[in-house]
């Protein structure tokens, strides 16, 4: 099984390379101008890169190592694979936006209100106490995301760690799935993925938390997966992702999980 290494786009994999790395080097310089020049990149050769770059083509293939990729091909492909506007918002929804913008707000306005009373329904409230105590309890707790939804655990780690829980995340494929297969029956996964896709595109990270013994706590829309039958807690985080109005009501459901585990745990901390 060969899970796509970039758990997002290319683009995301040169920005938090940017926007982290403390060495403002060869690297840093390459990953600057293949921003700045993100869209002709498909389209060209390794060759054109590197004299884009004013680096070697043995520069560029370096590079492409250190973000993760086996070589340049393999970054060439996935380049392939970037995620565009349309994944975000859907032509029907574009086009009304152009026509009607007041008519393409209330629509979005309704999609995020039916999230937002979906995440606050009393059964899935329920959940909390019980959630928080199992990641007061754990051992280790890692949050397993990717896409958007990292930034989501970033917050929830600035949150829980004021609590003196420490939550660990990573944003690289390979650390991701050395996180999973350390863990053990003493620790929690915490899995946040609106659609539920997280264990079919990385099928080998997800075979990992499954066959480690650690708790599972999952963040999702979709409820009724199969992929979810030896979770601990599965916490709903709305009804639609259309539009991607799914991210809010993932940080709501993020939110609500950090004010219980405050409720119980807290007070010292206030």
């Amino acid at each position: 099984m060969n899970d796509p290494k970039p758990m997002g786009s290319v683009a995301e994999l040169l920005l938090n390379y940017v926007s982290t790395t403390h060495e403002h080097d060869v690297n840093f310089s390459i990953a600057v101008t293949m921003l700045n020049h993100y869209r002709e990149l498909g389209s060209m050769s390794a060759a054109e890169i590197a004299e884009l770059c004013h680096v070697s083509n043995a520069s560029i293939s370096r590079f492409c190592r250190h973000l993760g990729f086996d070589h340049f091909k393999e970054f060439h492909h996935y380049l392939g694979d970037s995620i565009n506007m349309s994944t975000d918002y859907s032509r029907s929804f574009f086009d009304m936006l152009c026509a009607d913008r007041w008519a393409a707000m209330d629509r979005y306005q309704q999609q995020l209100s039916e999230n937002i009373q979906s995440t606050f329904a009393r059964e899935n409230l329920d959940k909390l106490p019980e959630m928080a105590r199992i990641l007061h309890d754990s051992r280790r707790v890692a949050f397993f995301s990717h896409h958007f939804l990292w930034d989501i655990g970033r917050h929830m780690q600035n949150k829980f760690l004021v609590m003196g829980r420490c939550i660990e995340q990573y944003f690289d494929y390979s650390f991701q799935l050395e996180c999973a297969r350390s863990l053990g029956p003493e620790d929690t996964a915490l899995v946040c993925t609106v659609g539920g896709s997280y264990p079919t595109r990385y099928g080998n990270i997800w075979s990992a938390l499954q066959n480690n013994g650690s708790r599972l706590l999952i963040i999702t829309q979709n409820r009724s997966s199969a992929y979810w039958n030896n979770a601990s807690y599965v916490l709903n985080c709305g009804s639609t992702n259309q539009n991607d109005v799914g991210k809010y009501s993932a940080l709501l459901a993020a939110d609500l999980l950090v004010m219980h585990y405050l409720r119980q745990y807290g007070r010292d901390f206030f």
